[in-house]
């Protein structure tokens, strides 16, 4: 596995600002596609489905308690993963990273 470049060290770290940090990194790497910056949206996407999942769940009734410890399991995710961009490495999220993965190879 090759080493990022700074480039697509600094378009993976924008991927995990947000939806608009994931809207600015799909498109910064829509030109030239790469496959260290693909990694990092894959993970952010399936990140902020869990968030809108979250969201639904707790507009149904689902218990506050419950949303609030996912919501925090979802940070500590987001966290190693944003880690891992910082650092220019692929550190795989814990449980859900390699579904993440799977389900959005496409991008």
């Amino acid at each position: 596995m090759a080493t990022p470049t700074s480039d697509e060290k600094t378009t993976s770290i924008i991927t995990y600002f947000t939806v608009f940090g994931l809207i600015i990194g799909l498109i910064m790497n829509h030109s030239k596609k790469s496959e260290f910056v693909s990694y990092h949206i894959r993970n952010m996407i399936g990140l902020c489905l869990g968030m809108v999942a979250l969201g639904i769940l707790h507009w149904v009734g689902i218990p506050s308690m419950l949303i609030k410890g996912l919501q925090l399991v979802l940070v500590i995710l987001w966290t190693i993963g944003f880690i891992g961009a910082l650092k220019g490495e692929r550190l795989e999220i814990p449980v859900v990273g390699k579904f993440f993965q799977d389900s959005f190879k496409s991008i």
